[in-house]
């Protein structure tokens, strides 16, 4: 594939570059390399005495502005193996600038998009979300649900269950034997939802947005010096991350969040010691509320009901997709 159309230091097709200087006599040193090629076909090595052909190797310019191609064997030969790797060394360095000065520039480009898909509606949903989850989280902190979820991240409580068996004697007679099983009575799933790592959840998908607001003021025609680049590259990565987490999270909760599942925690909750009697999840038109009984008086929930807290769970299939909010950024089109 040749991809000089698109990046300046690499190339497939290194003879096609214009003014190439067949021969460069011996002990002659170049002042540095411009692009480094892995050539289609063998190409000529302007440096070695026979000239040998080959496919790896780079450009380089002369101090008198000639330029001319090296194989990367030559280059350490004829050049001394030290000034060969700082010419390299140099020249990625110059290759990650230019890489991420695109990438970031696709990112810049890409803003307005993704803020069109951060919604408000989708922050409230991401909201709402963490405002039920995290009392639940708290409820089971200490049941060591956390430890036990499978590699799928559902959680499996099981007992052992006793049954008798008829068995035969040696002098065959018949007698009845214990034999206990380990039987799985519930299963939750999406139970890593109530790690209690997570209790204290951040608004990741609110956080992004924010940040991309602040990286929209670049000015992408003055403002991309190497010091911006550097650090809008560890933005992005963090709005990245915060988005993928973000809807992450949010498909979690639309595997957590369903009646079956709900009744079953209802169900666990019977033989964990937690502070919460009992859980129920109630069809809205706006996805669904979520009920949690209490065994205890708490002033944060509502006056009416202090031991019975209701928390809105809005229709967690609505939300969009990460690759459909990465996409943007990323210089890609769905």
């Amino acid at each position: 594939m040749d991809i000089s159309k698109d990046n300046k230091f690499l190339t497939s097709r290194p003879v096609m570059q214009s003014g190439l200087t067949d021969v460069i006599p011996l002990g002659q040193v170049p002042s540095h390399y411009l692009n480094r090629y892995r050539a289609v076909q063998k190409v000529r090595c302007a440096f070695c005495e026979n000239h040998t052909p080959h496919n790896n190797g780079f450009t380089v310019q002369m101090k008198d502005g000639r330029t001319a191609l090296c194989g990367k064997d030559c280059a350490e030969i004829y050049f001394g193996e030290a000034v060969a790797k700082d010419f390299e060394k140099s020249l990625e360095k110059q290759i990650k600038r230019e890489t991420n000065r695109k990438i970031i520039t696709k990112t810049l480009v890409g803003i307005p998009k993704t803020l069109t898909l951060l919604t408000d509606d989708l922050i409230e949903m991401e909201a709402l979300a963490i405002s039920a989850t995290e009392p639940l989280a708290k409820n089971f902190q200490h049941s060591g649900i956390q430890t036990k979820t499978t590699d799928s991240g559902t959680y499996e409580h099981k007992e052992i269950c006793r049954r008798w068996v008829d068995q035969q004697g040696m002098h065959g007679n018949l007698r009845k034997n214990a034999l206990d099983e380990e039987r799985i009575i519930l299963k939750i799933k999406a139970a890593s939802l109530l790690r209690g790592n997570d209790i204290s959840r951040i608004a990741r998908l609110k956080r992004a947005k924010k940040e991309l607001k602040i990286l929209q003021s670049v000015n992408l025609e003055t403002d991309l010096s190497d010091v911006i680049i550097e650090r809008i590259s560890t933005n992005r990565k963090a709005i990245i991350s915060d988005i993928e987490n973000g809807i992450g999270f949010l498909d979690l909760c639309q595997q957590f969040y369903t009646k079956e599942n709900i009744k079953a925690l209802s169900k666990l909750n019977q033989h964990l010691q937690t502070n919460s009697k009992a859980f129920a999840l109630h069809k809205r038109p706006y996805g669904f509320d979520l009920v949690i009984s209490s065994n205890h008086y708490d002033l944060e929930h509502d006056f009416e009901n202090p031991a019975r807290a209701t928390f809105q769970i809005p229709d967690l299939s609505q939300q969009p997709t990460v690759e459909t909010l990465l996409a943007a950024l990323k210089g890609e089109i769905l």
